[in-house]
């Protein structure tokens, strides 16, 4: 869910410019913003027009304009300006947590850095220590900070991968408690790169499989830690979304988390020819439950074959 993943940040980025310049309430109304559409069960860009984003908590009319500004230009204007406002601070050091605009503004003028590659080198050259207000071990921090965005920008070729994560599957799968485990998105499709890996559980206990993944040695830089959602890295950098669901749903979760998102839609418009609604959740008529267990129920219930993921293109 990569604009979710995008839109979060920038929107941390204008709460942290309005911090700098001292207006009250926004900087933790965008914050807080940022997580909801951070820990959205699927991708902000399905979720319609303003009227259905609004209904989410903490997202006013003005956060959804912007929200529906970048699914539609790539960027949210407001931030630019709040930047150029505020000299010109560079958006790519903006993306670096915790680093914030009196920081970031510190290393251009004094370093000359506009670039997280360029920060990475200084803080691994021992340059950022230097500046006034600045520690080694707040130079270890941005350091470590300033690669998870290289991480989180880039894309893995899928054979780089398939080791790993083929790996973290089997281990999951002996986790007590799982009852079903598999691979979703751009790697269940078999793309050629990954930006990063879902995976679907099912599980007697969510509580106690959540926290059993956490604890597992590979496991690195636990971002979310609930009893339906888990997100970490991998020693790799590869950032992995865990979802955990009720077994009666597994088959529309993994359909709808599997993607692409253009057959997700071809699916849904199939479904309301028919007056039906589908979702993460099922395929329903109104209240009642049409299909839901099984991917292939709901292909069946839509008088479609079956389709390999590998093979879900935005072509019924």
């Amino acid at each position: 869910m990569e604009n979710n993943k995008a839109i979060s940040g920038l929107l941390r980025q204008i709460g942290a410019l309005h911090e700098e310049k001292g207006v009250p309430f926004k900087p933790a109304a965008y914050r807080h913003a940022a997580q909801v559409i951070e820990d959205l069960p699927r991708d902000v860009s399905t979720y319609g027009g303003k009227k259905e984003l609004v209904e989410l908590p903490g997202i006013g009319d003005a956060i959804a304009d912007k929200i529906l500004e970048y699914l539609k230009t790539g960027k949210i204007e407001a931030l630019q300006k709040l930047i150029n406002e505020q000299g010109g601070i560079s958006p790519d050091l903006m993306q670096v947590e915790d680093l914030g605009p009196k920081r970031a503004r510190q290393i251009q003028k004094e370093l000359g850095i506009n670039t997280v590659p360029d920060l990475i080198r200084a803080a691994k050259d021992g340059k950022l220590r230097s500046l006034p207000g600045f520690s080694g071990q707040m130079e270890k921090k941005i350091l470590e900070n300033a690669g998870r965005v290289t991480e989180r920008n880039t894309r893995f070729p899928r054979k780089d991968i398939v080791k790993d994560v083929e790996l973290l599957l089997k281990t999951i799968r002996t986790v007590p408690f799982v009852g079903r485990c598999e691979a979703a998105g751009s790697y269940r499709r078999e793309k050629e790169t990954v930006g990063d890996v879902d995976i679907l559980i099912v599980a007697q206990s969510a509580k106690k499989v959540s926290d059993a993944i956490c604890k597992l040695s590979f496991v690195r830089d636990v971002v979310a830690h609930g009893d339906t959602k888990i997100s970490f890295d991998l020693k790799s950098g590869l950032r992995v979304d865990i979802r955990i669901v009720e077994k009666n749903q597994w088959g529309a979760a993994l359909l709808y988390f599997t993607g692409s998102k253009e057959h997700n839609i071809e699916l849904r418009k199939r479904a309301i020819t028919k007056g039906w609604k589908l979702n993460e959740y099922g395929l329903f008529n109104g209240d009642n439950i049409i299909a839901q267990r099984e991917e292939k129920d709901i292909y069946e219930a839509l008088g479609l074959k079956y389709c390999e993921p590998s093979n879900r293109s935005e072509k019924l």
